[in-house]
């Protein structure tokens, strides 16, 4: 098919899912999966071989990208063990274990090939896990948890992956050097990342001095620095994944320090938003596609060859490797948290991030259940070679891709029943990030008023006029009068959270109610032509940016 259309066509599924959510209120992650396997019927005849190599430059990248760069760096770090432990330590259990789990169950398989399988099935996708959880809603902690965690096990556990593919080739394997090997990855890709996202961070910081520099291409460098990141760690023979995680944290960190302008991060962050929404989208949508293909087939050829018995024993195959994959996760967990807690008690240190995180059974079965498998997991098993170096067919690769591809379906069907199930009505810690944000925006208005005392004092010298008129003091009272009334109500908050909350919601219901009024008043103005394009545009664009920054409060409110 040619390429064009393919692309086209895939946009138009990830749209069209946008519609049908609203009518099938399934999670978002498998409507555009069911999506994609009705669309491959050989009615439509949309097929698509898809190129792991491809895939990884084309999709992986820029995701985990901005992944890192929107990752809480501070949670990140106070979280660090929790999340290495995640990323690495419960890689390394989860290949160990289900690796010889799967050859226990087929001794036909390759250890290697058997430890491979569960290599890839390690990582884990975030982002699927927050869609799957609905309106129940993940814990921030948690949540932050399993956003760390998905960033790195993507590259250990792929990383472990080209390492048991390379000992099922060439038949020979060595823990030191393998060891080794994955360090200098693992470094290598971190460093190379975060010098470049260093770098990029310095060199906008050195155009913001200079006048008239368009936030487009400043964008523009930015979306190029995932590519470049990884297409360089790849080049040199480290870890493509986390340079590109790298280097959207350290380019966070770098701009941090610097203002690139309001145009700037609204654009920013538009763009983003959208890149991401596509390319989950085309992700979920092109694993739907290779479905029916790869399950379908290997379930009609197992019949064959084994009539009903052989479907059969793929089906609980598949279904001892997935129930394996949640102990794993479950008992490395529970590990985790008791090591965590007894290192906590030893150095003296009660601070709320190193406290038991699930304190209910129910938070640490999601837990286990938010293991969901993505698209990384079926581009890495394509990824297969098919041939061994001297020339023999690689034992058991369509096999491998069967369960695979099972697992991903098994994984995203369970977290999307069973998450909503298990995290309704549970009740959590306070969000320390609430009380942050009342506190900053108290700052915030407190320097507003004294900033705005300031320049009124200074324009009104500067002015001035001889009848005692003071402009710039008249004005400066009528906006120190609105901040100090934004200072009264959120000073209320700390008293009557609840009642305020309401009153929050109520008042937030209000200004858009009256955003959309002016916005319908602009568009009658523009009918009638009392104003021109132009004006109708610049217009609708501040009362856009209003509603964006009041939806944007009103979602972090009720997360």
């Amino acid at each position: 098919m040619n390429a064009a259309i393919l692309v086209l066509a895939l946009l138009l599924c990830v749209a069209v899912s946008a519609i049908l959510v609203r009518v099938t209120r399934l999670p978002l992650p498998l409507t555009q999966i069911a999506l994609g396997a009705a669309i491959s019927v050989p009615d439509f005849g949309l097929h698509v071989d898809l190129e792991p190599h491809l895939f990884m430059l084309l999709f992986v990248p820029p995701l985990l990208f901005a992944d890192g760069w929107r990752m809480p760096k501070r949670e990140f770090f106070r979280l660090r063990e929790r999340i290495l432990a995640l990323a690495f330590g419960l890689v390394l259990f989860t290949v160990v274990a289900v690796g010889y789990l799967v050859h226990w169950m087929i001794p036909a398989l390759p250890l290697a090939a058997c430890f491979a399988l569960a290599a890839v099935l390690s990582p884990t996708d975030a982002v699927a896990v927050s869609a799957l959880a609905g309106r129940a809603g993940i814990p921030k902690q948690l949540m932050y948890t399993l956003e760390g965690e998905a960033l790195m096990n993507d590259a250990s556990g792929l990383t472990a992956f080209n390492f048991a593919i390379a000992a099922a080739v060439t038949g020979a394997f060595s823990l030191t050097q393998a060891s080794v090997s994955f360090a200098v990855v693992a470094a290598g890709g971190l460093g190379i990342g975060a010098l470049l996202g260093w770098a990029l961070g310095a060199f906008q910081q050195w155009l913001a001095g200079w006048n008239r520099v368009e936030a487009q291409g400043s964008i523009a460098m930015v979306l190029l620095l995932p590519f470049a990141a990884y297409l360089m760690a790849e080049e040199l023979g480290v870890s493509g994944i986390l340079a590109a995680v790298a280097a959207g944290m350290a380019l966070n960190l770098k701009s941090a320090q610097r203002d690139p302008g309001a145009q700037t991060r609204i654009a920013s962050t538009h763009i983003w938003s959208m890149i991401e929404y596509v390319l989950n989208g085309v992700i979920f949508v092109l694993l739907g596609l290779q479905l029916p293909d790869i399950v379908g087939k290997g379930l009609e050829y197992s019949y064959q060859d084994h009539g009903l018995a052989g479907p059969m024993r793929l089906i609980a195959y598949a279904l001892a490797i997935a129930a394996a994959l949640v102990l794993a996760r479950l008992v490395w967990v529970w590990l985790l948290l008791h090591v965590t807690r007894l290192y906590a008690i030893w150095r003296g240190d009660d601070a709320p991030h190193l406290r038991p995180l699930p304190r209910r059974r129910r938070l640490f079965l999601a837990t286990g259940l938010a293991g969901v498998r993505g698209a990384i997991t079926l581009a890495g098993v394509l990824s297969v070679p098919f041939v061994l170096d001297d020339g023999t067919p690689f034992t058991g690769r369509n096999l491998m891709i069967f369960l695979a591809t099972t697992v991903i379906l098994i994984s995203l069907l369970v977290a999307a029943i069973g998450l909503p199930l298990l995290l309704r009505g549970i009740t959590v810690e306070d969000d320390p990030e609430a009380e942050e944000e009342r506190n900053a925006r108290l700052h915030a208005c407190e320097a507003a008023i004294a900033a705005v005392g300031e320049a009124a004092r200074r324009l009104d010298a500067q002015r001035g006029d001889a009848d005692g008129a003071a402009p710039a003091s008249d004005a400066a009272a009528r906006l120190i009068a609105n901040y100090e009334l934004r200072i009264h109500g959120l000073r209320e908050d700390q008293d009557t959270p609840q009642s305020v909350a309401a009153r929050g919601r109520a008042e937030l219901e209000l200004r858009l109610v009256g955003i959309d009024a002016e916005r319908r008043e602009l568009t009658r103005l523009h009918r009638v032509e009392a104003i021109n394009d132009t004006v109708y545009n610049d217009l609708l664009y501040e009362l856009d940016v209003r509603e964006s920054a009041l939806r944007l409060r009103g979602r972090r409110a009720e997360a």
